[in-house]
């Protein structure tokens, strides 16, 4: 869709604005949002199968439509923290392209618009190479992890542990939380920052992008 705004003639004015030009409404994140979607409807299931997985060992039950509308909301926000910064990388291709002058001075619109075409190309080439696994990991296993806790919630005596994978690949901040046993409803704290779960999307990216670890529940 952003490619394709690059033949209207709104976009080409902008273009031809140069460094005046705001290029945040030609990268809308709702255009953004809207192509990550088809995610949400997997994240759903990550979900409720970490719901139906907890009920299964014995730690679980059923979540309420309303607390389990409340996680997804939570964990499409993470996913689209991701879109906020495509959009910043769009605009500045853009930005590069409007920009762009040749030995004799500005360049035609039309040059300007093929040359954001090939910049935001790349912009959407590298990020799928790079970050889609990321994105894709951040939203289906958060949401199954989420379910996990979610669905041990409303037993006060479930305890959680923090799990690591126990090899060199675990960040220092999740080496302090391994082994660590606290009441289901309680936060980990890890250098004073709280953390309800390994993905956790209140959590701070610092502590939860490319996180492996796992909880552990016991009574």
């Amino acid at each position: 869709m952003i490619l394709n705004s690059l033949e209207q003639e709104s976009t080409k004015a902008l273009l031809g604005l140069g460094p005046q030009a705001d290029f945040t409404s030609v990268a809308s994140l709702a255009d953004l949002t809207t192509s990550s979607d088809p995610m949400v409807a997997e994240m759903k299931k990550a979900y409720e199968k970490g719901i139906i997985d907890n009920i299964a060992e014995g730690y679980g039950t059923e979540v309420q439509e309303a607390s389990a509308n409340a996680a997804m909301a939570q964990q499409v926000s993470t996913v689209n923290s991701f879109n906020t910064t495509t959009q910043n990388y769009v605009v500045q291709a853009l930005a590069t392209a409007a920009n762009a002058e040749g030995e004799d001075g500005d360049l035609d619109v039309a040059f300007k618009a093929v040359l954001a075409y090939y910049l935001i190309k790349g912009v959407f080439r590298t990020l799928r190479g790079n970050r889609k696994k990321l994105i894709v990991d951040t939203g289906i296993l958060g949401s199954y992890n989420m379910g996990l806790y979610d669905s041990a919630l409303n037993d006060s005596s479930i305890k959680k542990t923090w799990v690591t994978m126990g090899d060199n690949k675990v960040r220092e901040t999740h080496r302090i939380l391994r082994g660590d046993n606290v009441g289901i409803s309680e936060p980990f704290i890890v250098n004073g920052v709280p953390i309800r779960f390994p993905r956790d999307p209140l959590a701070p990216p610092s502590l939860t992008i490319n996180c492996r670890c796992f909880l552990r529940f016991s009574k």
